[in-house]
C-alpha cells in the first residue's frame, strides 16, 4: 500500500494562531484597563495594605474569569462532539459533527476535517451494504439452483464459475465507486 507523503509544517495553523492572539489581546486589554483603574485608585487612596489587597484580588479575579472564559470556549464543544461521535459509532453514519459559530475557529476547522472523513466513511459503509445485498441475492440464486432437482450436474458445475465472475465484477464496481 502506497504511503502518502505529508509535508511537515513547523508553523502553527493560522486558526490556532488567531485563537491564541484573541486570548492574548483580551488578556492585555483587561489587564491594561485594570491597571489604569488601580492607578487612579492608588492616587486617591495612597499606597497602603488595602490597595495591595485590592490589586491582588483584582488580578486574581481577572485570571480566574479569563481562564474560565477561554477554557470554556476552547474545550466546551468537545463534550458535545464526543456525544455526536458515540452516535456515529452506534451506526448513525449520516450524522455529522456541528459546532457553534461562537466556538473557537481552530475547533471549527478540525470539525470540518472530521466531517470530510465521515463523508468518506459513510460512502464505504454504503458500498459495503450494497455488496452484502448483492452477495445475498447471488447466494440465494445459487442455493435455488442447487436445490432444484431438475438441473443437471454440468449446470451446477457451470454455475460456480459464473458466480465467481459476477462476484469479481461486483467487487470491481464497488472499488470504482
Amino acid at each position: 500500500m502506497a504511503r502518502k507523503l505529508i509535508k511537515q509544517s513547523y508553523f502553527v495553523p493560522k486558526e490556532l494562531r488567531l485563537s491564541i492572539a484573541i486570548i492574548i489581546l483580551w488578556s492585555l486589554l483587561v489587564t491594561a484597563f485594570f491597571t489604569f483603574f488601580v492607578r487612579e485608585l492608588g492616587e486617591k487612596m495612597g499606597n497602603n495594605a488595602l490597595l495591595f489587597v485590592v490589586i491582588m484580588l483584582g488580578y486574581l479575579i481577572i485570571v480566574i474569569v479569563l481562564t474560565m472564559l477561554f477554557s470554556h470556549r476552547l474545550t466546551g464543544p468537545f463534550q458535545r462532539l464526543m456525544t455526536e461521535m458515540r452516535l456515529i459509532r452506534s451506526g448513525d453514519y449520516h450524522r455529522r459533527l456541528h459546532v457553534r459559530i461562537s466556538d473557537d475557529i481552530y475547533i471549527r476547522s478540525f470539525v470540518e476535517e472530521v466531517n470530510r472523513i465521515l463523508d468518506d466513511f459513510e460512502k464505504v459503509q454504503m458500498n459495503k451494504q450494497a455488496l452484502v445485498k448483492h452477495l445475498d441475492s447471488e447466494l440465494m440464486s445459487m442455493m435455488l439452483l442447487i436445490e432444484d432437482e431438475d438441473v443437471s450436474k454440468s449446470r451446477h458445475n457451470e454455475s460456480v464459475p459464473e458466480f465467481q465472475k459476477r462476484l469479481r465484477s461486483s467487487a470491481e464496481k464497488q472499488q470504482a465507486i
